[in-house]
């Protein structure tokens, strides 16, 4: 594949990437107040949502899902994307932190 290309495949996944991450709530510290987990812990999350999750398909808004649909979803995901049970347990509090309640 020639550089002009390859570069032109980079920049589209750049701009489509950035389109799609303001939709994607910034934890606040309204956040962190209802959940008890700090906002540096919910943006820790949300940064391992967009670069794990955001690589094999479109990220899902976590408040378009209950929270039983994210518990239930991330063990399949987490095998898949080879993600550490640590930064699984990230990315969920991230998840749950503005998905529909039961």
């Amino acid at each position: 594949m020639n550089s002009k290309i390859r570069n032109r495949i980079l920049l589209s996944a750049a701009v489509l990437f950035t389109a799609c991450s303001p939709a994607l709530y910034i934890p606040s510290m309204e956040d962190a107040s209802r959940t008890g987990i700090s906002t540096e812990i919910l943006q820790t999350g949300r940064t391992l949502y967009t670069n794990h999750c955001g690589s094999c398909h479109n990220l899902h808004l976590p408040e378009k899902y209950t929270q039983k649909h994210w518990v239930e979803q991330m063990p399949e995901m987490q095998r898949r994307a080879k993600i550490s049970d640590s930064d699984a347990k990230l990315i969920t509090n991230f998840l749950l932190a503005r998905s529909k309640p039961e």
